[in-house]
Order: C-alpha cells, then sequence, then structure tokens
C-alpha cells in the first residue's frame, strides 16, 4: 500500500511539474491520496474529471486545449480536484473552490487568466455552468484576483 501511494504522489508531481511547470499550486493533505489516472475514454472530451475513485486525466486533451491557449488545461485538473476536495457534484462550487486556490497559488492568477481567454474563445454553453460568460463570471468573483 506504500508503494502504491508513494507511486501516486510521485505520478501528480509529474504530472504538475509535465503540464504546468510554473504553477505552484499542487495537491495537499488527503488530495496527495487521491490517485490521477490517464484514461481520455473516462474524461469524455474534457481535460480530467473526478470520479469516488480518483482523477481520470486526458493528456491529449490539455495538449489540444494547451496548443489554443497555452497553459489554460491545468485550471480544469485543479477543478478536478475540488471535486473531490468540497465533496460536490455542483461544477460551479468546483469552479469557485479552484479559482480561490489559484488566486492563493504563486502563478495561480496566471493559469486563471489562461483559462478565462481559452473559456471565451472555446467555451460552449451547458446545463452545468450556463454561457460562457456566466461561467467566466464565476470564475472571476470567486477568484477576487483581478484578473
Amino acid at each position: 500500500m506504500t508503494i502504491v501511494r508513494y507511486c501516486s504522489a510521485i505520478f501528480i508531481l509529474y504530472t504538475f511539474l509535465i503540464c504546468s511547470a510554473d504553477s505552484q499550486w499542487s495537491p495537499a493533505g488527503g488530495l496527495l491520496d487521491v490517485p490521477v489516472t490517464n484514461n481520455c475514454s473516462v474524461t469524455r472530451d474534457e481535460v480530467a474529471t473526478a470520479k469516488s475513485d480518483g482523477i481520470f486525466y486526458c493528456p491529449v486533451r490539455a495538449r489540444i486545449v494547451d496548443s489554443q491557449v497555452a497553459d489554460a488545461s491545468h485550471f480544469d485538473l485543479v477543478h478536478a480536484y475540488a471535486i473531490l476536495a468540497i465533496h460536490t457534484s455542483s461544477k460551479k462550487l468546483a469552479d469557485c473552490w479552484a479559482a480561490h486556490r489559484l488566486a492563493t497559488a504563486p502563478n495561480g492568477p496566471y493559469y486563471v487568466r489562461q483559462w478565462i481567454t481559452y473559456w471565451r474563445a472555446y467555451g460552449a454553453k451547458n446545463f452545468s455552468y450556463g454561457a460562457p460568460e456566466q461561467r467566466i463570471a464565476n470564475v472571476r468573483s470567486c477568484c477576487a484576483c483581478g484578473v
């Protein structure tokens, strides 16, 4: 069991170094034990999604998002951690948690700005979030970091 936790922690660190080299946000506490599995079929066209058994991450989707707006995918990974951290299925609350955590992390506002740029250009209206501008407004108000 210790080897599994160690490997999970190494993988998470590696994922953060590769996906967002300048970001200083990283999981802490109980989130360190959350397994992250690369599996694009589970994420269904999202960068990351949280399930009861961990986070599923799609590096292919992350590269696509980041090719459209550099570093924009990092917010989605933090959002997936938020679902588990606050035990919610509310995507709006998860956005708020992610924005708040990134607002206080070194370079975090940069990642929020990049995500906003991406979402403004490529976001689509959906049931969970509403119109792109509604989601952006929610993230901005939760971040309160001047973006």
